[in-house]
């Protein structure tokens, strides 16, 4: 009897166990996808990172800077394992630059530097026809180092010994304290293999979720030259002739563009190179509100009826309030290309920093930029409690127009 009862107990316990893992079962196929779905596989980022990581990183960049490429390694392959220095790597002089900041950016990092890190990103970036791993630093930037280039002497060097010279030289390192990210899955976002925005997920300190991918933490490092920049050397390259190029000639002399028009920003001094660099744009945006004011005054022209004068808006943006208010609509339609700096000025309260940026403005933005800065005058007028009628009549005339 004993025996008979304690198998009726077990059965009864097995059937139990069956009928809980039933309703388990069912009531995970019934749940919707779980909103941390993620999906695997590759990705190619639409950008162009200005920044590489180094395969080595270390406290002292100034053996590479200056360094040349050798033309036949691949932007995507860049790293200091291939550099050489050369005689004519004398006239690149190495600069070090107090630096600050918090920054969060995509870099391009070369199959070696990946190994020796030891990541592996599912992201990578086109770079002229070869593509690199993408790991995404986050970092505290603690200082630079710049090239100083006698461009003169290079160009002079280059053309007496060719084969001392490449297209390609380190321009540029940086130091930072900083952790190092990797795209390990692909969000919903893209549409590949998940069924919820990636905004759902959760973040913590070892993850983070930026243009539509799982970013996780592989590795930090502390006060390290981490990273660097390179420049084009003006078409010199290994038995060839040239002029070296100076990475900041477009501040003297605007390139000109089919597409558009392009912009040169120059700072006040600040006192981080971010903040220089932000009003850098900020000055380069205040030019397009000018250039603006001039399209949308020769839009006007043929209904001076409505507006006046067709050179009151014109006036009207050179006011200092107006001026900045336009500009900050503008933001996303004027895109830095290039920078040059920072220059280092004395000032009473110590060194400050001075950018220079290349900033471009598509044609096929004038009329949406145009507009944008048409609101954000007439908004500006009402809150200074002014009639706006007539520009009012004037943004749906130009709305009106192709």
């Amino acid at each position: 009897m004993r025996r008979l009862a304690h198998a009726r107990l077990g059965h009864a316990r097995l059937g139990l166990w069956l009928a809980l893992g039933l309703v388990v079962v069912l009531a995970l196929a019934a749940c919707p996808a779980d909103k941390k779905a993620l999906g695997s596989g590759t990705v190619k980022l639409p950008m162009k990172p200005a920044l590489f990581l180094r395969a080595t990183p270390d406290g002292d960049a100034s053996p590479i800077v200056g360094a040349f490429i050798p033309d036949e390694v691949a932007d995507s392959e860049i790293d200091e394992t291939s550099l050489a220095r050369t005689r004519c790597s004398s006239f690149i002089k190495a600069t070090r630059v107090p630096a600050s900041g918090s920054f969060k950016e995509v870099t391009a990092a070369s199959s070696g530097a990946a190994g020796k890190i030891g990541v592996k990103s599912i992201a990578n970036v086109d770079l002229g026809g070869s593509e690199a791993q993408a790991l995404l630093v986050k970092y505290e930037l603690l200082e630079k180092m710049s090239a100083n280039v006698d461009a003169d002497g290079l160009a002079q060097c280059c053309a007496a010994a060719p084969d001392q010279c490449t297209k390609r030289y380190i321009s540029g390192a940086i130091m930072a304290d900083g952790e190092y990210f990797a795209a390990t899955e692909k969000a919903s976002n893209m549409g590949l293999d998940a069924t919820v925005p990636v905004e759902g997920v959760p973040v913590t300190g070892d993850v983070m979720y930026q243009d539509d991918l799982k970013w996780q933490r592989q590795a930090v490092f502390k006060r390290q030259y981490f990273a660097f920049t390179f420049a084009r050397n003006g078409g010199v390259g290994l038995g060839g002739k040239g002029a070296a190029a100076n990475p900041c000639a477009w501040v003297n002399q605007v390139p000109p563009s089919a597409d558009g028009q392009y912009f040169v920003g120059v700072s006040n001094p600040m006192d981080t190179e971010k903040l220089a660099r932000e009003d850098a744009m900020r000055d380069a945006r205040e030019q397009v509100v000018k250039y603006l004011g001039e399209y949308l005054t020769e839009a006007a022209a043929s209904r001076t009826s409505t507006v006046g004068k067709a050179s009151d808006l014109t006036t009207l943006v050179q006011d200092e309030k107006i001026k900045t208010n336009m500009a900050q609509g503008l933001a996303r339609f004027v895109k830095d290309q290039q920078w040059c700096g920072p220059d280092q000025v004395a000032a009473p309260s110590g060194m400050k920093h001075v950018m220079k940026a290349l900033a471009f403005f598509s044609n096929a933005e004038r009329k949406a930029a145009g507009l944008a800065a048409m609101r954000a005058l007439i908004d500006t007028k009402k809150a200074g409690g002014e009639n706006t009628a007539a520009l009012e009549q004037m943004l749906k005339d130009i709305e009106k127009q192709p």
